[in-house]
């Protein structure tokens, strides 16, 4: 989220990963072009970047949100299912050249196992 910020910051735009400089844990595998896309993987996660930009960035309005991060587990964990169950949404903030940052857990039985995810950017 700093990497976003600061990005954010200068360009008044939210960046994909490429044009940030993030790199996600595990094994990265780097999008072609500049609509997005990355991934990377652990032995237990996965993780992405979103596709959909424009020259690896999305103009910043009032309109305008992406979902900059989703995780998935990739084997049940107690009784989260498999699947992208955790995503950080970015989207312009109160001031010029500020973001928000969204966090959300799409199941109940997933956010038992990150009970802090939704405290994430607050």
């Amino acid at each position: 989220m700093k990497l976003q910020q600061a990005y954010v910051s200068e360009a008044v735009a939210i960046g994909s990963w490429a044009v940030i400089g993030y790199k996600g844990p595990g094994d990265n595998t780097n999008a072609t072009g500049a609509s997005g896309g990355a991934s990377s993987k652990t032995n237990n996660f996965s993780y992405k970047d979103a596709t959909g930009y424009d020259k690896n960035t999305v103009a910043l309005t009032s309109s305008a949100s992406i979902v900059g991060f989703t995780a998935g587990n990739k084997a049940k964990l107690n009784d989260c299912d498999i699947g992208d169950h955790w995503t950080i949404t970015v989207g312009a903030g109160t001031a010029a050249g500020e973001a928000t940052f969204t966090p959300s857990s799409l199941t109940q039985d997933c956010l038992q196992l990150t009970p802090n995810w939704n405290q994430i950017g607050k």
